[in-house]
């Protein structure tokens, strides 16, 4: 059985135990690791599919990734939408991205950003890496894993200072 024909039947199992009929659409590309599937469902009233921040969503394809892994024997890249949520929180997490940098660069100084789950902060990461003055950095473990931005020319002055006076000290010898 191929990969997308489990991903739609695994899906219409666990939509119909929970009693409802939204409309599922499965993608395939070739990415640099292999395949990647997509998955957009749509429907009325999915909220619920969502949950919390989206952690019922995030469970789902948790779920789903599982159902392939037993079947075929390969990790599978999925990802699963539900009602364009993703990419509505991918902007919301811009926004936020946004108004963090403008602080950093204002008060020229490292600014940590709310607790974020991994894939917020990978959307977050990738955001940051098109600023030329400012980068981000994941510090911490497990639940308090948080991103740190900090301006660029921060390092760049503590790598001068300390050169600075590195090359005095030579000078004095």
């Amino acid at each position: 059985m191929k990969t997308k024909e489990i991903i739609e039947i695994s899906l219409n199992k666990i939509f119909e135990y929970i009693g409802i009929k939204p409309e599922v659409s499965i993608t395939e590309d070739k990415g640099d690791e292999g395949e990647v599937y997509s998955v957009t469902i749509s429907g009325d009233n999915l909220n619920y599919l969502i949950g919390f921040r989206g952690q019922s969503l995030e469970a789902l394809q948790i779920l789903v990734k599982q159902i392939l892994f037993r079947k075929t024997g390969e990790h599978t890249i999925l990802t699963i939408d539900i009602n364009e949520y993703k990419d509505k929180k991918t902007e919301k997490l811009q926004d936020l991205a946004r108004s963090f940098i403008d602080k950093v660069r204002f008060f020229e100084k490292e600014i940590e950003l709310p607790r974020m789950n991994p894939w917020e902060r990978r959307q977050v990461h990738i955001f940051v890496s098109e600023y030329d003055d400012v980068e981000s950095e994941s510090t911490g473990e497990g639940e308090d894993r948080r991103i740190v931005l900090k301006p660029k020319k921060i390092a760049k002055k503590k790598e001068k200072k300390e050169k600075k006076v590195k090359d005095e000290k030579v000078e004095k010898e």
